[in-house]
């Protein structure tokens, strides 16, 4: 008889271990995050919001609980131990205990460095490394970035997406630092100073080049009680299903324009669902249990993932010193024709435009090759030139939000406690500086820097004003452009 947990989509080979939630033995596994074990064992409700709003880990982050007596640990980055005792904690209580000052401080010093290792950083770290010294960072445990999350027939490489980033990874012969977070690049002389942090360790990584292959985030929809636990953004649904093998429900509702890729998966491994075109609202005690759309229909489910689309991560980019416009509606970085956002700094993939993985890769090819030149050694980079020519960006409908039918209390456009209304009502007043409305909000100020509600925040200035997006000024992202204990920059 297989032994699984409420939500497991299969039976577990690994370890088995036992942890303490609220009181309650749970059962576990090694290696796996918090709260994906304890999504297992059919608990969504893990934190509180400062507001009083309960909130679970995959919509906003991070998620702050109290770890075998320590508070303010962020659970999204932890994964389980054997005896761990687990309590939930609110937002106002979220502080990281101090760490010692003798960590360890590593200097990396490579001709390139890659930031990103999705379908763009690796096809330009297979492009240099035998030729140059490569370094890559990427900020998951593992690398093909978005398509590493699908099963789907990756468009162009004919072949399911986890078959090619598992193919492409073996070519790879560079030396690669998994679960490292790049916190922006810094001019250093001739190098260019980049550091990171893997767990509580520093390293300085000097590159005389470096690309930003930072990939896309997810667009945050506005519907009521969007931050509600049982919401799954689309990523950290796939995340759930095709990395960890748990279930985000057994009925599931799915809404956006891209609710394809999520239905695909879902379909796979046997989950039912219902497809709501436009989310009001949904509701529920500890968590997502139904779903109201705008005709008032209602649907009883026991979570809801949205998935509508991505717009390029461009806090990495303006922390680097690229400038922005808009075009096909999101934000871009203005790049040269050599794909630079300033001498020595290329971007690539979907950090420049939302195309598919093939795309992104051969953009890759194609950062790599100008480097290459630029280091006096031969490469062809307008074979990858012509074959990009074939292709063109996605265009991104800028969405409409039906700010007169909803509750604007009720929608989470940041997940820092700031709700649609507190937007609105500013620039209701004429306020229309996105720097003003941070400091008025604190939109756009907490742990993501506005890498998921910046956007919105644009489209309401311009929804409600009449402002082109083209026009609207978005704020510099300031270093260290992800979260980061102060402990750990001390050191150095």
């Amino acid at each position: 008889m297989r032994n699984l947990r409420p939500l497991d989509l299969t039976e577990k080979k690994k370890k088995k271990v036992r942890i303490y939630f609220e009181g309650k033995e749970l059962e576990a596994y090694e290696g796996e995050k918090l709260p994906v074990a304890l999504l297992a064992n059919g608990i969504y409700w893990l934190t509180t919001s400062l507001e009083g709003r309960k909130r679970g880990a995959f919509t906003f982050g991070p998620v702050p609980m109290i770890i075998n007596g320590v508070k303010g640990v962020d659970a999204r980055k932890t994964k389980v131990k054997d005896g761990m005792k687990v309590q939930r904690q609110t937002y106002g209580d979220f502080h990281e205990e101090p760490l010692p000052q003798d960590g360890e401080v590593k200097q990396v010093v490579v001709d390139v460095l890659v930031i990103g290792g999705g379908p763009a950083g690796l096809g330009a770290v297979l492009e240099m490394q035998e030729h140059l010294n490569v370094a890559l960072v990427e900020e998951k445990g593992w690398l093909g970035g978005d398509m590493f999350l699908k099963t789907s027939t990756a468009e162009g490489f004919e072949e399911s997406s986890r078959k090619v980033v598992d193919k492409l990874a073996k070519e790879v012969k560079a030396n690669v630092y998994l679960g490292t977070v790049a916190l922006g690049v810094f001019d250093k002389g001739e190098y260019f100073l980049v550091p990171a942090t893997k767990g509580n360790n520093l390293i300085e990584f000097l590159a005389k080049r470096v690309v930003l292959a930072t990939g896309a985030v997810d667009n945050i929809m506005l519907f009521e009680n969007n931050d509600m636990p049982g919401v799954f953004r689309r990523d950290f649904a796939l995340e759930v299903m095709n990395v960890w093998e748990v279930a985000p429900g057994w009925n599931v509702a799915v809404t956006g324009s891209k609710a394809e890729e999520v239905i695909y998966e879902l379909e796979r491994w046997g989950i039912d669902y219902v497809e709501v075109p436009s989310v009001k609202r949904v509701e529920g005690k500890e968590k997502v249990e139904k779903v109201i759309d705008f005709n008032g229909n209602e649907y009883k489910v026991d979570a809801i993932i949205f998935a509508d689309g991505k717009r390029p991560d461009i806090n990495p980019i303006t922390q680097a010193g690229g400038k922005l416009h808009f075009r096909r509606g999101y934000y871009r970085p203005v790049v040269n024709e050599y794909n630079q956002i300033r001498e020595g700094v290329y971007v690539a993939g979907s950090a420049v435009t939302i195309k598919p993985h093939y795309t992104n890769y051969l953009e890759g090819r194609l950062v790599g090759a100008y480097i290459l030149r630029e280091f006096g050694i031969d490469s062809e980079p307008c074979i990858y030139k012509e074959k990009l020519k074939e292709f063109e960006p996605e265009a991104l409908p800028v969405p409409k939000i039906p700010i007169n039918k909803l509750n604007l209390d009720d929608v989470q456009i940041c997940g820092c406690d700031v709700s649609l209304r507190k937007v609105y009502d500013v620039v209701e007043k004429g306020i229309t500086d996105l720097q003003i409305i941070k400091r008025l909000t604190h939109l756009a100020m907490g742990f993501c820097q506005g890498r998921f509600c910046l956007f919105n925040g644009a489209a309401v200035v311009s929804q409600v004003t009449g402002i082109k997006l083209g026009e609207i000024d978005l704020p510099v992202a300031r270093p260290p452009i992800k979260t980061v204990k102060l402990g750990i920059l001390s050191r150095r």
